[in-house]
């Protein structure tokens, strides 16, 4: 603050101290002169010293702030005039005053009672833009709180959609449904809740007691003979251990039974549903009537396949001794390499049915048995039914054919068949002798390939390129793959059966169709696998036969079948057998 000189010593201190004032301080005089102004009025209004000494005209200040343009736009002589003549009257006045450079002075002026005028400056621009940031936030907030109950009413409209809609469920669904929470008290149950339990509406309404439920059922005999505290006893400590369970219960007025099943949930409560599965349990009774009469189906195929077999060895050992006749001889052998294929996919399916009947027992035992596994079962069985018969029949007809070795005539008819669905079926019959092993078989034939021919014979070459490349192609192999293709070539129908297999040398190929020849001599092979292949491809199908192969990459048989085998071919199957 600027002290006169000629001040007491005490009013100098006392002006001093109001220099350290945070607050701007002037004081002005009854004759619109300054009396005095403190540090922090010059540093507020970055006012000049000699403006502020004591003596200073108030004119003065305040045309240099009207012309630094503090008072805003206008003509500065009028500023001036105007706050001039305001400031005369010394009326007590409080506002506020936004300065060029934003900051906000709160300017408070009080008369004195010997005329001029006490004024402060307090910078209050911080607390001014708090304030305007509460308000902005108070704003936002309430937007936000406007939000977030809308989002809340939304919310509350989807649940109570979401409970019309599970309460809709819950009415609708074929199973009894029953929550009954941890004080054993019903909260939700259904009308087939009601229906399966055969129970008065008043012991099924929201808020009635378990214990009056269980109570009801064990006087009407529902949990079977006994006393009826002893039962209720059990009845009640097992539902307040809260344990999951799933078990059936036949009532004893009706027979009907009643598969039951109850899952805790977090809060202690326990949700059960109840599922009536009578005609289950019929049908599992009958499957057991079934299961019994396939067993001794399977008993009779197998007294079959045995005697079959025994026809065979008989066959072989009276073939052995005609060996002076080569031709018989190679017959015999081709009979006996032929026979193998359907005994065995009938001994193997045998044992497959009677594999799928003990796990049948197994899940009808465990009663977890579903109408999926007993259309599966069933379905497994027909099939293997089938495949026995089909087998079983075929090494009939092979042995029959045995007897008239000597005819040349053929026993198996041709006809108008599909390429695509004779190699299906081939595979498809192979298929329980493969499953033994890791490898596939792949068909890649489009449909309605047509041809006039043997489809015997070409299932006879099929099989015997599929089992040799099981037998040699894939030995040491974890996964190999053969695949069959077919593709029409001007009024010509060529296969290709490929392997990826372990493949042939030059010296091998050479070898490939001789009779006898056979690197598993002793092994499972005979030496005739291919021998036949060819008879059947040239002479009974009329085609062509080539095969492509190296070591360590494959194998590959090209065969080539006119899609309507000539007159000359018509020899017949089992006179190339």
């Amino acid at each position: 603050m600027v002290i006169d000189e000629g001040m007491g010593q005490e009013w100098a201190l006392l002006l001093k101290g109001i220099d350290q004032l945070d607050v701007g301080f002037t004081v002005m005089g009854p004759d619109l002169v300054l009396v005095a102004a403190n540090q922090r009025f010059r540093e507020m209004l970055n006012f000049p010293l000699d403006l502020s000494r004591p003596g200073s005209s108030i004119a003065e200040g305040f045309r240099f702030l009207a012309t630094r343009g503090e008072y805003g736009p206008g003509d500065v002589d009028a500023q001036v005039r105007q706050r001039v003549e305001l400031a005369a009257q010394f009326l007590a006045h409080r506002f506020e005053r936004v300065r060029p450079d934003g900051t906000i002075i709160e300017v408070v002026g009080q008369p004195l009672p010997g005329g001029g005028m006490v004024t402060t400056y307090t910078d209050v621009t911080i607390p001014r833009q708090r304030e305007q940031a509460l308000r902005a936030l108070s704003a936002e907030l309430e937007l936000r709180v406007e939000a977030r109950t809308a989002e809340l009413r939304q919310r509350e409209q989807e649940l109570a959609h979401k409970a019309a809609l599970l309460e809709l469920v819950i009415s609708n669904v074929n199973q009894g449904i029953s929550f009954v929470n941890a004080d054993l008290k019903i909260e939700i149950c259904n009308q087939k809740f009601c229906d399966l339990l055969q129970i008065p509406p008043e012991l099924a309404q929201p808020g009635s007691s378990f214990v009056d439920l269980a109570r009801f059922n064990a006087e009407r005999g529902e949990y079977g003979p006994g006393d009826v505290e002893e039962i209720m006893r059990v009845r009640i400590d097992m539902a307040k251990k809260c344990l999951p369970h799933r078990f059936e219960r036949t009532r004893p007025s009706d027979g009907v039974t009643l598969e039951v099943m109850g899952m805790p949930t977090p809060d202690g409560g326990m949700v059960s549903t109840y599922l009536d599965i009578t005609e289950r349990k019929q049908a599992e009774n009958l499957i057991r009537e079934l299961n019994e009469k396939l067993e001794l189906r399977v008993a009779e195929r197998s007294s079959q396949l045995n005697m079959a077999l025994q026809t065979l060895h008989h066959s072989q050992e009276a073939l052995a001794q005609s060996a002076a006749k080569a031709t018989l001889s190679t017959l015999v052998a081709s009979v006996t390499h032929e026979l193998n294929t359907p005994l065995g996919n009938s001994l193997m399916t045998a044992g497959t049915c009677s594999d799928l009947t003990k796990q049948f027992q197994v899940q009808v035992d465990s009663g977890q048995l579903r109408c999926s596994d007993l259309a599966a079962y069933l379905q497994e069985m027909r099939t293997g039914s089938d495949l026995m018969e089909r087998n079983l029949l075929r090494a009939v007809d092979l042995v029959k054919n045995f007897k008239q070795v000597a005819a040349d005539q053929a026993s198996e008819q041709r006809r108008m068949f599909d390429v695509g669905a004779v190699v299906n079926e081939v595979v498809n019959t192979l298929s329980p002798s493969l499953k033994r092993h890791a490898h596939r078989v792949e068909v890649n034939i489009a449909d309605a390939l047509w041809i006039d021919s043997y489809p015997g014979a070409l299932g006879q070459v099929l099989i015997n390129l599929v089992n040799n490349a099981y037998l040699h192609a894939f030995e040491g192999m974890e996964s190999g793959c053969v695949s069959i293709d077919a593709s029409p070539q001007a009024g010509e129908v060529v296969l290709c059966i490929a392997d990826n297999g372990a493949g042939m040398s030059q010296e091998l190929l050479a070898q490939l169709f001789q009779p006898f020849f056979s690197t598993k001599i002793g092994q499972g092979g005979t030496g005739l696998g291919m021998t036949i292949v060819e008879n059947l491809v040239k002479k009974t199908l009329g085609g062509a036969l080539r095969v492509e192969s190296s070591v360590g990459r494959g194998s590959r048989f090209f065969i080539r079948l006119p899609q309507v085998v000539s007159i000359d071919s018509d020899v017949g199957i089992d006179a190339q057998i």
